[in-house]
C-alpha cells in the first residue's frame, strides 16, 4: 500500500502535448499543481514553444484546489513570451471561480489575452472544446 502511496505522489500533476491538427500547445492539469513541478511545466512549454503564433490549451478541468506560488512564475513566463503567443485559452470547470479569477487577474497583469472556457464537462476532450 505504502509503495503505491509512494508512486502517486511521484506522478507529475500536469502533461503537457502537442495537437497534430492545430499545432496548439496542450496543458492538462490533474489534482493539486505543487509548486516544486512550476518550473517543470514552464521548461516543458518552453521547450515545445514555437518562434512566433503560439496557440496554448491550459486544462484546468480536473485541478483541485489552487495553488497561489504558481502565479508569479506563470506570469513571468507569460510577460517573457508574450510576443509568440497568438492565443491562450484556459478550459476551467463551471464551478472553477478561483480559477476563472486568478487567470483573468493574470491575463490583466500580463496584457495577454486568455480565453477562459467553462462550458465543456469533464468528459469532453479539449480538442472538441
Amino acid at each position: 500500500m505504502d509503495s503505491v502511496m509512494v508512486l502517486e505522489r511521484e506522478r507529475p500533476s500536469w502533461a503537457i502535448t502537442k495537437v497534430a491538427a492545430s499545432g496548439a500547445i496542450y496543458l492538462r492539469f490533474v489534482g493539486p499543481t505543487r509548486t516544486s513541478e512550476t518550473a517543470d511545466f514552464i521548461n516543458a512549454l518552453s521547450e515545445m514553444m514555437p518562434p512566433d503564433e503560439a496557440k496554448i490549451i491550459f486544462d484546468l478541468r480536473q485541478v483541485v484546489g489552487h495553488n497561489p506560488e504558481t502565479k508569479e512564475p506563470i506570469k513571468a513566463w507569460l510577460l517573457a513570451n508574450k510576443a509568440r503567443i497568438a492565443n491562450i485559452t484556459v478550459i476551467v470547470p463551471k464551478s472553477g471561480a478561483i480559477q476563472k479569477m486568478v487567470t483573468a487577474v493574470i491575463a490583466l497583469a500580463t496584457g495577454v489575452r486568455i480565453r477562459i472556457r467553462d462550458d465543456a464537462a469533464e468528459d469532453v476532450p479539449a480538442l472538441h472544446v
